[in-house]
């Protein structure tokens, strides 16, 4: 009777990252539960933002660090799951894209900082800086459960998609509509800004994964 060779691929490391996930948000909810609940709820809460905005809360304070690196995970996730279908590579593609990810966004941060500064409109813009981030911690919390469902219930890459599109979209129009004011006064630097800091690294994305 001839062998037949069965390969078994293992997507333990995947229900590891979604621990990571619980773990990182009970550690919020232990030490800032109103903070996860504000953020969770944010898309419908203008006044959350305005409101931490005018705190100046530090961005390497327990919480934000916590949430950062939630988000990290997330997003890391999800783009693995919409890049590739193989089983092998999704690990070390994720291995790739985690460190990857947290150093263009910090990198993003210090240069969005750093053109503020230039163009003398900090203080004008912080309530724009902290709008993109709080709202990007958003659709990190909300994408937690869907891609939960996605792994262990029912995976459709398009529904994925278009579900993480529409977050992404609906984020882009509160920033703009909550924004409208600073983006007008200074439409040159925004569509500079976008061109360069938004639009390109899609476009980049896009061109790797394509190809």
């Amino acid at each position: 009777m001839e062998v037949i060779n069965r390969n078994f691929i293992s997507n333990d490391w995947i229900t590891a990252i979604f621990m990571a996930g619980f773990i990182l948000i009970a550690l919020m909810k232990l030490y800032k539960p109103q903070l996860l609940l504000g953020y969770t709820l944010a898309f419908f809460s203008q006044g959350f933002i305005e409101g931490r905005t005018k705190k100046k809360p530090s961005v390497f304070s327990p919480f934000h660090v916590l949430v950062f690196l939630f988000s990290i995970i997330i997003f890391s996730l999800l783009l693995v799951l919409l890049i590739t279908n193989d089983n092998i590579s999704k690990i070390h593609l994720f291995l790739i894209i985690s460190p990857s990810l947290l150093v263009f966004i910090l990198i993003k941060y210090l240069i969005t900082k750093f053109i503020s500064k230039l163009f003398l409109i900090e203080e004008e813009s912080k309530y724009f800086l902290f709008s993109k981030t709080g709202y990007l911690y958003t659709t990190s919390l909300w994408l937690f459960p869907v891609l939960i469902i996605s792994q262990y219930w029912f995976y459709s890459r398009l529904l994925l998609l278009v579900f993480c599109s529409f977050l992404l979209f609906f984020r882009a129009f509160l920033i703009l509509r909550n924004n409208k004011k600073l983006i007008f006064n200074n439409f040159f630097y925004f569509i500079l800004y976008f061109c360069t800091l938004e639009l390109a690294p899609l476009l980049i994305i896009y061109k790797t994964t394509t190809t």
